[in-house]
């Protein structure tokens, strides 16, 4: 009977090793998911973001003070 329950606890034993490999496993492929995804965003979509944002307030300023008399504005 006490044998029954060492196999138990041995087999749920390399279950459980079993199941923390494939989440290890999970964890370094989501890992290296996310850097890449990182590399991606400092790589690309920030100086798009940047650059979209220059346009907006460049168009913004021409709009803005386009019937201006600039020697106005200096003052």
């Amino acid at each position: 009977m006490a044998d029954s329950y060492v196999e138990e606890a041995k087999r749920k034993i390399a279950h459980l090793s079993y199941k923390l490999e494939q989440a290890d496993e999970k964890i370094r492929k989501l890992e290296y998911d996310n850097a890449e995804l990182q590399r991606w965003v400092n790589d690309t979509c920030l100086p798009r973001l940047q650059e979209l944002s220059d346009e907006m307030v460049s168009r913004y300023n021409a709009k803005r003070y386009r019937d201006k008399n600039w020697n106005e504005l200096r003052r």
